[in-house]
């Protein structure tokens, strides 16, 4: 992808941001299950020696999160100065930069670290989906994987983004063959083209570069975001939102979310698709 593209829409993305799950219940109950899964299938493989990166980890803001989490040391990495100029930010107002480092670099070329020095990777809300090389980046991410690391990667769903557009964005036909062909949906005007996966081609594209893949969640299967959820400016609330405020269906939802977000015959269902592989 262009980096004039990035730029432009990183710049003003680094802006609102991390306001999203303030305003957005149907995000904060997203990033809670992600959380969750986190807990389960990355944590409990972390030492207080452990370096895990956030690959495409933006403004810091899941490093910073999960630094109450997970053990070690985390790194943010990510292409976008911008991004990362946020992140410099929200490291230092959160008393963690003796925990988080941050570095520059591009995902299909990660010059910056060594074969087998991260213990394990966390890639959060999909920037795999920004990649067009995207062999190039599973490769990456497969060399400088310590062996027995894991690494849990977020990429837009296929299924789902067949379902939106059909379903919310009344999309014409020429939009829906394109998408059912080639896998790529471009969501707003603002928003680059991005590549989407189902359960099945994240799996193969990780497994073709050297992985052993374990099980992929779709995050969230069953609640759907409404589309004040994607105001640019995190400013509007859904009605889902209004739905979830109520604390027994916010619970039961999650509940409910957790038991099922792994099931093979579910899982293509997800918003995102979130993989757990490992390097033998």
């Amino acid at each position: 992808m262009k980096k004039e593209i990035l730029d432009s829409f990183f710049n003003s993305y680094a802006k609102a941001v991390d306001k999203a799950a303030a305003v957005s219940v149907f995000w904060r109950l997203s990033d809670e299950i992600i959380t969750e899964i986190i807990k389960r299938e990355i944590a409990p493989h972390c030492k207080d020696s452990s370096l895990t990166m956030d690959a495409g980890g933006g403004t810091g803001r899941w490093a910073i999160k999960l630094s109450g989490v997970l053990k070690g040391k985390l790194v943010v990495f990510d292409r976008s100065k911008d991004m990362l100029t946020k992140a410099s930010e929200n490291i230092s107002k959160s008393n963690t930069s003796n925990r988080i480092s941050i570095a520059e670099g591009d995902l299909t070329q990660i010059d910056e670290f060594a074969d087998n020095s991260i213990d394990n990777i966390v890639s959060i809300y999909s920037p795999l989906s920004f990649i067009y090389e995207q062999d190039k980046a599973a490769k990456e991410l497969f060399r400088i994987l310590k062996s027995g690391g894991r690494i849990l990667i977020m990429s837009h769903s296929y299924h789902n983004a067949i379902a939106s557009k059909i379903n919310n964005y009344r999309a014409d036909a020429e939009e829906l063959q394109k998408l059912a062909n080639e896998q790529v949906v471009k969501w707003a005007p603002y928003v680059p083209e991005l590549i989407t996966h189902s359960k099945e081609s994240i799996e193969k594209l990780f497994a073709d570069a050297g992985f052993h893949i374990h099980k992929t969640y779709g995050v969230p299967v069953f609640v759907q975001p409404g589309p004040e959820d994607f105001d640019p400016e995190n400013e509007k609330k859904s009605a889902i939102s209004e739905y979830l405020e109520n604390s027994d269906i916010y619970k039961s939802v999650f509940e409910i979310e957790m038991r099922f977000n792994a099931n093979e015959t579910v899982a293509n269902r997800g918003m995102n698709m979130f993989m757990l592989a490992e390097k033998k």
